[in-house]
């Protein structure tokens, strides 16, 4: 009788343990039903980040700088979209938080101050560093489906070309649709600025 009692003992702490850890149990990510879209891509960029990291085959992340880039078409790997460079700009948040060191090789070393605002991100290569020591790579590609789009994300050793870790997730056809449908911001191309540096 007191084997029977200690195992179910054993068995409720368990199970209670595991409503209080869910991630520790967890193997699928359930993306909670919502119609907002933002939310959604939030849940599947931090399942990607959880995955990436569950099947990372390094140790040291601190010391390990990695730069993510942009996802790009399965069909034509010269082809992003707004939808890719949501994703790599999510995850350069996710993987932050997590522990990684996160290079953004996006940024100037000097600021851009113009009528329309002050500016540190560029995609003008004359403008940013031309070396950096980044070890690994976060990128990935996607393909569409009927259902919705299926991204995949993998870290990169960059000397060795080795797949470190790799994730996936479907992100459904609805919300693909809605980020696709929204207005892009036009770069403001007036020449005369004032360069701020350190």
């Amino acid at each position: 009788m007191k084997k029977m009692l200690l195992l179910a003992l054993a068995l409720f702490i368990l199970q209670i343990n595991a409503y209080a850890n869910p991630n520790e149990y967890a193997e699928i990510h359930h993306i909670r039903n919502t119609n907002n879209d933002a939310g959604v891509i939030n849940q599947l960029v931090g399942s990607l980040s959880d995955q990436l990291t569950k099947n990372k085959n390094f140790v040291n992340l601190e010391d390990s700088a990695i730069a993510i880039t942009s996802f790009v078409c399965l069909d034509n790997l010269k082809a992003t979209s707004r939808l890719s460079n949501i994703l790599s700009e999510n995850l350069i948040h996710e993987m932050q938080v997590r522990g990684y060191k996160v290079i953004d090789f996006k940024t100037m070393d000097k600021i851009t101050v113009d009528v329309r605002g002050d500016f540190l991100f560029s995609r003008d290569i004359t403008k940013l560093r031309t070396e950096l020591n980044i070890d690994y790579a976060l990128t990935g590609t996607y393909v569409k489906y009927r259902s919705g789009t299926v991204v995949n994300a993998r870290i990169i050793d960059l000397k060795t070309h080795v797949v470190l870790s790799s994730a996936q997730v479907l992100i459904p056809t609805r919300v693909v649709k809605h980020i696709s449908s929204v207005d892009t911001v036009m770069p403001y191309s007036d020449e005369n600025k004032i360069l701020l540096s350190k």
